[in-house]
């Protein structure tokens, strides 16, 4: 039976969906053959990879690419892969060949041939084993992680606590507890009582009437009504924040000033920086690999960041397709220089 989802869990899966997408949408490809599979893929690769931190890239037939998941590999000294292993999302697996193995023995043994015949025993299915030429291994950084590793068991459930606070807060302040005496008060103790009113001051008190006095009691006195929420909500914005800068989502964690230099802005960009560069180097590889295995004959740019930030990758694309534009015109040129009809010309002696 499922188990209906609680406010928290939604609240976790929404937080982590939110994290996830500013990683996914700071990166951005493109090719110079609008037809590239790759760049089609692009936004499932990079979901599989911020979420585990490794995906393939397998080729079905012909052009015709899938996103799959990476479960298994080994590095080998060559700066490839070994005994790597994927899955389907029908929950089908396959794998290349094993550095290791072996081809299984046929029977040679007559009486084991007559006897497989005569009780039908089923015999093995010939395994086939990816092809290394047909799959692309996509890794999200250096150390091959996952983006958000560990941060629900760490920072989600410390923000969900500071949010259960501000709730317990925002209620208890709401309510007044209204004081029933034995005698009628006189003029300076209801003035007192009116005035701890509107301060919110909250008493639970024991009632006079039963014989044996209320032991566990509380007092509830925000000093100046709402002052320990809005603490509470700088704590929350505080732990995100932290949050962001540990795991390399872009924000600007430092106070916003009407003006700021150069300097002061590629600071704050820095600690985001290196980890896009890393990814970016890391992503680079794996495009390269797609194209030296013909998966694409277009050329890709890979950036990262904002445009700004980017705006020589940006240039780099610009001349690529104008090169290939002049190229282009001057094959098209030549075709009409050879199919002019060529006249020959007779000399008269």
């Amino acid at each position: 039976m499922n188990k209906k989802p609680t406010q928290k869990d939604l609240w976790k899966n929404t937080q982590l969906e939110y994290l996830h997408n500013c990683f996914i949408g700071i990166s951005n490809l493109t090719c110079s053959n609008s037809d590239c599979p790759l760049v089609y893929h692009w936004g499932e690769i990079e979901k599989k990879q911020s979420r585990k931190g490794k995906v393939a890239f397998y080729k079905i037939i012909n052009d015709k690419w899938v996103v799959v998941d990476l479960e298994k590999y080994e590095e080998n000294d060559l700066g490839g892969y070994d005994n790597i292993e994927i899955k389907f999302k029908s929950g089908k697996t396959q794998r290349t060949k094993p550095t290791n193995y072996q081809e299984p023995q046929k029977q040679k043994n007559l009486f084991s041939y007559i006897k497989g015949l005569v009780q039908s025993e089923p015999q093995p299915k010939k395994e086939i084993f990816l092809k290394e030429e047909e799959i692309i291994l996509f890794f999200n950084n250096s150390s091959k992680t996952s983006n958000l590793g560990d941060a629900e068991a760490i920072y989600l459930e410390d923000l969900w606590d500071i949010k259960d606070k501000i709730k317990w807060d925002r209620d208890k302040s709401k309510k007044k507890v209204f004081l029933f005496c034995e005698n009628e008060p006189n003029t300076d103790t209801q003035a007192q009582k009116i005035d701890a009113g509107e301060k919110d001051y909250l008493f639970y008190i024991a009632n006079p009437d039963i014989t044996n006095e209320i032991k566990n009691y509380e007092v509830y006195s925000p000093s100046k009504g709402t002052e320990e929420r809005t603490r509470l909500y700088k704590d929350f914005h505080e732990e995100l924040s932290e949050l962001k800068e540990v795991y390399g989502i872009r924000h600007n964690f430092g106070a916003k000033e009407e003006r700021q230099n150069n300097p002061e802005i590629d600071m704050i960009k820095s600690p985001f920086l290196a980890l896009e560069r890393d990814k970016w180097r890391e992503r680079m590889k794996s495009i390269k690999d797609f194209e030296d295995k013909k998966g694409c004959d277009g050329v890709h740019t890979l950036s990262y960041g904002s445009l700004g930030e980017h705006q020589q990758e940006m240039i780099i694309q610009q001349e690529v397709e104008n090169q290939e534009d002049n190229s282009e015109q001057s094959e098209q040129k030549d075709k009409e220089i050879k199919e002019i009809p060529q006249t020959k010309l007779e000399i008269k002696k």
